[in-house]
């Protein structure tokens, strides 16, 4: 499907109905496409577990690759559609509360798996203090102590 998404993000504009146009004018596209079909090829037949991907029959490809291709008919749909119809939606943005900071994606990156067995860092808090916290991972248990 990313395939053909690629193929459908080449013409964006509202009269651009033919996404196949000056299809091969651009060489970098094709190189990255190629590349991008081969690698998805590979990860699948010799990804194994690692990828968690079984390798696929070539029947099974075909019909990934048809219920796929329904992206291009989607996207030739969609074009059809008045942008007009869709200007009373408005996306403000708001600057982020201290909850939201808390439990958003980067607080929880800060818990590093890849931390084993016991390691001490030291962290310097706005106030100026420095406190110690140790990380320990017993049979992926995380146990934080901060002294």
């Amino acid at each position: 499907m990313q395939l053909f998404n690629q193929i459908n993000a080449r013409k964006l504009g509202e009269r651009e109905y033919n996404v196949f146009a000056e299809f091969f004018n651009n060489p970098m596209f094709l190189i990255i496409l190629i590349a991008t079909f081969a690698i998805q090829m590979m990860i699948v037949e010799f990804g194994g577990r690692y990828m968690r991907a079984y390798p696929l029959s070539l029947r099974d490809n075909g019909i990934c690759a048809a219920i796929a291709s329904f992206t291009l008919i989607w996207g030739l749909i969609l074009k059809f559609v008045p942008a007009r119809w869709f200007a009373w939606i408005r996306l403000e943005e708001k600057e982020m509360t201290a909850e939201e900071e808390q439990g958003g994606m980067v607080a929880s990156l800060r818990k590093s798996r890849t931390m084993r067995n016991t390691s001490q860092r030291t962290s310097q808090r706005a106030t100026g203090s420095k406190k110690k916290v140790s990380f320990q991972d017993e049979d992926d248990n995380d146990n934080y102590k901060i002294n």
